[in-house]
C-alpha cells in the first residue's frame, strides 16, 4: 500500500483515478479547490495551492510516495483572454507544489500535460516531435512539464490526448464547469450542436483528434507509479497517451447517430482560435514502458459517455 495525493482530485480525471487507486490497495488523499463528494478518498483538503502551498504539510507529513499532479486549468479558448491566470494556475501552482514535495522528500510525480503541445501534422505524433507554443494554456503546460524535468523529482509526465467517456459502473462522468470537450458538449445540444470550423485541412474539414477513455488513462496513472517505484536513474519519461486512432468531429456526430440512435441536429460554426487541425498519438512508448493497452475504443467512449449523461442530465 502507497500513499499517494491526487490534485485536482474533484475533477473528471481525478475521481476516475481514485477508484483505480483505491481498488489497487492505495491510500489516496485529495487537494482540491472545491469539494470531490467522492467515496474513494481517505482523506480530502479543499485548498489552492497557487495561493496556500503550505496547506499540504498535513499530507506530506504522513509520507506520500507519489504525487498525481492533475490540477489545473484546460479551457484552450479561455486562455487567450486570461492568459496569466492560466500561468497561475499551471505553472506557479506546479512551482508550489515542487517546492513542497521537495522540502518532505516526497519522490515521485505523475503529471498531467496535454497533446495541445504539439505542432500538429499527419502522421502520429510521437514525444520526440515539435512542440508548438499554440496558445497560452499550451505554453503554460510547456513550462510546467519543464520545471518539473528541472526538477530532479522522479517523473512522468502523460500528454493526454482527448480524455472521454465515464466509469463503465456509472459512478462519474465528465462534467466540466464550463464544458468545453466535444462529446459532453454534444449530448447537452442535440437540438442546436455546433462544429467549430469546417475549413481545415483534413479529409471532411473539421478537426481530427485522438479519443482515449478516461478509465485507460486512470489506469495508466497507477502503472505509471508502479513504473517510478522501480526507479533508477534516467528513467523518467514524457509519454503519449492516446489510441492512436483519430476522428474527425463530424465523425463523431454520426457516430453518435449510429451508434446510440439518437437525432443530432447540428451547425458549421468558426474555428475556435488556436485549435490545431489534427492531433492524433503515436503510443508505441507508452505501450513499451508501462504496458499501456487501452480497453476501450470510441463505442464504448460513447456509450459510456451517454449513459451517464442520460442519467445525470437534471443534476
Amino acid at each position: 500500500m502507497k500513499k499517494v495525493l491526487v490534485t485536482g482530485g474533484a475533477g473528471y480525471l481525478g475521481k476516475h483515478l481514485a477508484k483505480t487507486l483505491y481498488k489497487a490497495g492505495h491510500e489516496v488523499y485529495c487537494v482540491d479547490r472545491v469539494k470531490a463528494n467522492c467515496k474513494y478518498y481517505h482523506k480530502e483538503l479543499q485548498s489552492d495551492i497557487a495561493e496556500f502551498p503550505k496547506s499540504l504539510y498535513q499530507f506530506f507529513i504522513e509520507d506520500i510516495n507519489t504525487v498525481f499532479h492533475l490540477a489545473g486549468r484546460i479551457e484552450v479558448g479561455m486562455s487567450w483572454n486570461y492568459p496569466i491566470h492560466f500561468w497561475k494556475d499551471n505553472v506557479i501552482a506546479t512551482l508550489h507544489l515542487i517546492d513542497m514535495m521537495k522540502e518532505y522528500n516526497v519522490p515521485n510525480i505523475v503529471y498531467s500535460s496535454s497533446a495541445g503541445v504539439y505542432k500538429p501534422k499527419e502522421n502520429l505524433l510521437t514525444e520526440n516531435d515539435s512542440i508548438s507554443y499554440n496558445n497560452p494554456y499550451a505554453n503554460s503546460k510547456i513550462a510546467a512539464e519543464t520545471a518539473i524535468r528541472d526538477s530532479g523529482i522522479n517523473n512522468t509526465i502523460f500528454r493526454f490526448f482527448n480524455l472521454a467517456g465515464a466509469d463503465p459502473d456509472g459512478e462519474m462522468g465528465e462534467d466540466h464547469q464550463p464544458e468545453t470537450h466535444m462529446i459532453p458538449l454534444l449530448f447537452e445540444n442535440l437540438n442546436n450542436f455546433v462544429i467549430n470550423g469546417n475549413d481545415y485541412q483534413t479529409k471532411d474539414g473539421t478537426c481530427i483528434r485522438d479519443y482515449v477513455h478516461v478509465s485507460d488513462v486512470a489506469e495508466a496513472h497507477l502503472s505509471a507509479m508502479n513504473y517510478l517505484n522501480t526507479w533508477k536513474s534516467n528513467q523518467s519519461a514524457t509519454l503519449n497517451l492516446g489510441t492512436g486512432v483519430g476522428y474527425s468531429n463530424l465523425e463523431i456526430v454520426n457516430l453518435a447517430k449510429d451508434k446510440l440512435g439518437i437525432d443530432i441536429q447540428y451547425k458549421f460554426g468558426p474555428r475556435r482560435q488556436g485549435d490545431p487541425s489534427r492531433l492524433v498519438a503515436d503510443i508505441e512508448s507508452a505501450k513499451s514502458l508501462l504496458d499501456f493497452k487501452p480497453k476501450y475504443d470510441i463505442s464504448d467512449i460513447l456509450e459510456t459517455a451517454y449513459s451517464w449523461y442520460t442519467r445525470n442530465e437534471h443534476r
